[in-house]
């Protein structure tokens, strides 16, 4: 406890579980972070008791979680995270209440602490944000706007490769076999096609 009481190793303590809880949360499965982050935030708030804690600073460090978490589920154009980011210093200056500096966290450890731990959290969320953005590999979407080559002619049916597959097809203008394509539909498994550009090569 005399160790753990150290302002500054209950606010690392204190950072490192939420920002481990965090990440399990949003990469279940992970197991070993979200381990580690509740031990951490146990310590945490082991050592807490015998120092003077302002839980309102407490509050603002797990509303910055939230609002990062918010980040990834609304459209906000980064301004969760900044508030996010805001969120945290103020809780970190907020967090211990004394007039003796002994009693507080330092500022050599508070300020590469927030940096690093407001990087991390903008990363998980870029990272979790261009996951639901990007283009689905598999089913109609993953196919549609996809491009590749005409085996045989193509009209009402046809035979086309795309991506090393072979593919029955259709168009609603005849295609010529050796010709450019590009997927606009697919149905059951039979591919709409329509002419590609020339620089579109597909297989």
């Amino acid at each position: 406890l005399t160790t753990l009481s150290n302002p500054n190793i209950a606010y690392l303590l204190l950072m490192i579980g939420l920002a481990g809880l965090y990440f399990e949360f949003s990469h279940p499965g992970a197991v070993l972070p979200g381990v580690v982050g509740g031990i951490s935030l146990i310590l945490a708030f082991f050592a807490m008791q015998t120092l003077p804690v302002n839980y309102a600073g407490v509050l603002l460090i797990i509303f910055a979680i939230i609002l990062f978490i918010a980040e990834i589920k609304i459209v906000s154009h980064g301004m969760l995270s900044v508030a996010g980011i805001i969120s945290i210093v103020l809780g970190s200056l907020m967090l211990f209440e004394s007039p003796i500096p002994d009693l507080r966290v330092s500022f050599s450890v508070m300020i590469p602490t927030i940096i690093i731990i407001s990087l991390f959290f903008i990363a998980l969320v870029s990272l979790a944000v261009k996951a639901q953005m990007r283009k689905p590999r598999t089913g109609v979407e993953g196919m549609v706007g996809e491009a590749g080559k005409a085996l045989t002619a193509v009209h009402d049916d046809g035979k086309v490769f795309i991506k090393g597959e072979y593919w029955n097809a259709w168009s609603k203008d005849l295609i010529e076999a050796g010709e450019q394509i590009e997927v606009i539909g697919m149905k059951g498994l039979k591919l709409e096609v329509k002419k590609g550009e020339t620089n579109n090569q597909g297989g």
